[in-house]
């Protein structure tokens, strides 16, 4: 992950660097990884502090984010600075391997200052001052890289990529971009993601909420319109939360009280019309496509979305976000015209897959399983090995192709550099993602429990009959995306959650249809037209 650079550093910082940083600089060049061959042009010097604004009258200035995952040492960042690469704290957080680069004493021609953390391990929700000075990082100007897509912010594995670019006169990773008043800039960035970080867990609550108050009434009362609410909850939070951070919305209790009166209203406006409600997921779709493209950054500091101050994902669609975009999808799909599954796909997967919105490689392989699924299912294909196996052989090479061809049209992510590795990359990215996925099942006590009981929730819909396809078709993808994500708790939870809101739909939507009879009286009759939209939501015992 990366970050586009340009500040300066102030003249006590320049000063403090040439008596060779008698605190932390000297510290952090005394470490053992200072043994790499250091750069003749480029600096990286680790300074105990930076005041940006006095930073930003020399340079281009930023904010770093030091590791991914929950937590970070001080050992680990400096792993991470001179290899130019993260490990999550769950793996313990400290990067293996020859260094990239060598930390220097002394400032060069182009030098780039860094802050870490303290020594210990802390608890990673702070950024770090970051500046780089010299040719190409005009004064106040802020960093930028396009591995974050967050103007200002920095991940620590872009400094010796772009040290290492610098000094060969190619291209850096981080770049500078005109800002008028860079500091205040970065103090507003840092607010906001720390008021971001500080709703996420309201805004999973409401969304949660809502979309299990809403499917409970719904079959509780036999009310289609609550349970097409209850799917529609997912998105309607989805949106909303977007919507308040492209507001600006920061206070956190506020932004949540928002998120909770707004997402109920928009679940049942847009649940109020039968007819609208194909209209509205495929609506919905299409407009987070574009949110997506357009603000990167806005969805980044949204409510429910990407986690920038973990390090781990800063812009795109998370793990979390993928499954309950299968609500929206299948939900769609499972009333769409066979013929209208292909477009229906294509949006699903460049929403989720393409480098310029989602840029979830596994999305991609989960949403074509989901749909290859439910295409099987309602032309009555009969599972066999043979045929599951060409089937997820096909899904592996659409998959691909759609990367090649991101990759050969410009596109630039995790899934493209991945791509561009090589084979033997793909396959060592899934086997740490299997590793990553079983650390983080077993971290914690917590972590297995909430695994087991909502594993339990799906085999008990997966159990439910009459069959339907929506939730087949999910169960289905949610196995692929076991397999291909490395966050497993969060597949299963809200994994479950969009099971049981496809699951009462269809089960208050067939249940809703009245029986053919010639006797039948004109209102159940006219009752059993209107409900027919649902016939392929449930499918025969």
């Amino acid at each position: 992950m990366s970050a586009n650079p340009d500040g300066r550093v102030p003249r006590r910082l320049a000063l403090a660097a040439t008596l060779a940083l008698a605190l932390g600089a000297g510290a952090a060049c005394a470490h053992p990884v200072a043994a790499a061959a250091a750069p003749a042009r480029v600096a990286v010097v680790v300074v105990p502090s930076l005041d940006l604004e006095q930073a930003a009258r020399r340079g281009a200035v930023g904010l770093l984010v030091p590791g991914a995952g929950a937590s970070v040492t001080r050992a680990g960042a400096l792993s991470s600075l001179v290899r130019g690469r993260v490990v999550t704290s769950l793996l313990g957080g400290v990067a293996t391997g020859a260094p990239t680069i060598r930390l220097a004493r002394t400032p060069a021609a182009t030098t780039i200052y860094v802050t870490l953390p303290p020594p210990g391990r802390t608890h990673n929700v702070r950024r770090y001052p970051l500046a780089i000075v010299g040719p190409g990082y005009p004064r106040g100007s802020l960093l930028v890289s396009r591995s974050t897509r967050i103007p200002g912010l920095v991940s620590i594995a872009d400094v010796a990529p772009t040290a290492v670019a610098l000094e060969r006169g190619e291209r850096p990773r981080i770049r500078a971009r005109a800002r008028d008043d860079a500091a205040r800039a970065l103090r507003s960035l840092d607010r906001r993601l720390t008021d971001a970080h500080d709703t996420r867990s309201a805004g999973i609550v409401v969304l949660v909420a809502w979309t299990l108050a809403l499917s409970g009434l719904g079959l509780l009362l036999r009310s289609a319109l609550l349970a097409r609410a209850g799917v529609l909850a997912v998105p309607s939070a989805l949106a909303v939360a977007f919507g308040l951070s492209l507001a600006g919305a920061r206070d956190p209790s506020t932004a949540a009280w928002l998120l909770a009166l707004l997402t109920g209203a928009a679940a049942l406006a847009a649940a109020a019309a039968q007819r609208a409600f194909v209209p509205v997921l495929l609506a919905f779709l299409g407009a987070a496509l574009g949110a997506l493209a357009i603000w990167p950054d806005v969805n980044a500091l949204s409510a429910i979305g990407p986690h920038p101050d973990g390090g781990g994902r800063y812009y795109g669609i998370t793990n979390q976000v993928e499954t309950l975009l299968l609500a929206p999808i299948l939900a769609a799909a499972a009333l769409l015209p066979p013929a209208a599954l292909v477009p229906l796909g294509a949006l699903a997967v460049m929403l989720v897959g393409w480098s310029e919105t989602g840029a979830d490689g596994g999305g991609t392989v989960v949403v074509l399983v989901a749909l290859a699924a439910l295409w099987a299912r309602r032309a009555g294909v009969r599972p066999t090995p043979a045929r599951v196996a060409v089937g997820a052989g096909a899904v592996v090479a659409v998959a691909a192709a759609l990367a090649a061809l991101d990759l050969l049209t410009g596109g630039s992510s995790h899934v493209t550099d991945a791509l561009g590795a090589g084979p033997g990359s793909l396959l060592g990215d899934l086997g740490h993602r299997l590793h990553v996925s079983w650390k983080g099942l077993t971290a914690t006590a917590q972590a297995s429990v909430t695994a087991g009981a909502t594993s339990a929730v799906l085999v008990g819909v997966a159990l439910l009959r009459p069959r339907a396809v929506a939730v087949d078709a999910l169960l289905v993808a949610l196995v692929a995306s076991l397999l291909v994500n490395d966050t497993p708790a969060d597949v299963l939870a809200y994994g479950a959650l969009v099971a049981v809101a496809l699951r009462v739909q269809a089960d208050v939507s067939g249940r809703r249809r009245a029986p053919s009879s010639p006797s039948a009286p004109p209102a159940r009759a006219s009752r059993s037209r209107r409900s027919a939209a649902a016939r392929d939501l449930v499918a025969p015992r």
